[in-house]
């Protein structure tokens, strides 16, 4: 029992490496196998112990260089967020500058702006009132020149009162002779008058002598001296133009209208030419340009309007 005891004590080399530790003395006891085992743990030991402190002393080697690269990293980190920073904070700086001159610079714009507008407006205001009272004044005019139109075209009819007009009078056929003196006679001639009127003026109408074949003579303007004898005239030769051979006479009478009245009075030549196809109707122009019917056993009716004078014929008259 006690050899068995002794082989299994020697069978655990760690435990004889203690026991060898523990006690030198009773190593010398041991068989040569334990002693090279015991030999083997303690370099296996050393050797253990040995890892342990270069394990030991690599992994604090590693953990300074770890804890260096941190504080190198932390320092990195620091220093490029403060680099951020200030970047950050010098753009802002540069953007509130930017902001600022934009902003004092539309500042001053709205204010140009404002300034020009109230000036704007001011001078609208002032050229406002101008035009109204130039519109006012224009008004005023306006009526001004119709009066004074007004008055000059009374002033040329009354003018042209005693005046009368001769078409037809051959080109030429006063050669040699006076005017007024071959139309005075020309007048009794034609007119059958009882006595030779006596006239002021007789002259050809403005423009060149129109001697072509086919060509209508020029027009004489006759000035009478007697506003009596000058409406006997257009008495006798409105007669004569009702009689076939004075409506086949070369000679036509007429008053001597200004172009205004004339126009008027010609805006009513198709009113006319319809009357004339009216049985029983009687009609006349009343100066300056008012037109006259008398419906047959009808009222008269008196038009200054063209239009209305034409719609009465047509609803009324019944024109054949």
């Amino acid at each position: 029992m006690m050899v068995t005891k002794d082989l299994h004590a020697d069978s655990n080399p760690a435990a004889a490496a203690s026991k060898a530790n523990a006690s030198p003395a009773h190593a010398d006891n041991m068989p040569q196998w334990a002693q090279d085992m015991m030999s083997k743990i303690k370099k296996t030991n050393a050797g253990i112990t040995k890892y342990r402190e270069e394990t030991k002393t690599e992994i604090m080697r590693c953990k300074e260089e770890i804890e260096k690269g941190r504080k190198e990293s932390k320092a990195e980190m620091e220093e490029w967020a403060k680099s951020v920073e200030d970047n950050t904070k010098a753009q802002f700086e540069l953007l509130r500058e930017e902001v600022r001159l934009i902003s004092e610079t539309t500042i001053s714009l709205a204010n140009e702006m404002e300034a020009r507008k109230k000036e704007v407006d001011d001078t609208l205001n002032d050229q406002s009132d101008s035009i109204t009272s130039m519109e006012t004044k224009l008004k005023e005019m306006e009526k001004e020149m119709l009066k004074l139109r007004r008055r000059s075209e009374d002033l040329e009819a009354r003018s042209r009162r005693n005046n009368i007009r001769i078409v037809g009078v051959r080109e030429g056929a006063e050669t040699g002779k006076k005017p007024p003196e071959f139309i005075a006679g020309l007048l009794k001639e034609k007119l059958g008058l009882s006595v030779t009127p006596m006239l002021d003026r007789a002259h050809r109408t403005l423009g060149a002598r129109r001697d072509g074949a086919g060509a209508p003579p020029r027009a004489f303007v006759v000035r009478c001296h007697y506003y009596t004898e000058k409406e006997e005239i257009l008495k006798k030769a409105r007669e004569m133009e009702r009689t076939p051979e004075g409506r086949n006479g070369r000679i036509h009478i007429f008053p001597d209208y200004t172009q205004e009245v004339n126009n008027k009075r010609a805006a009513f030549k198709e009113a006319r030419s319809l009357l004339r196809t009216c049985g029983g109707v009687r009609y006349g122009l009343r100066y300056p340009a008012t037109l006259v019917i008398t419906p047959e056993g009808g009222q008269t009716r008196t038009f200054e309007s063209p239009k209305d004078a034409m719609e009465f014929i047509k609803k009324t008259l019944n024109p054949g």
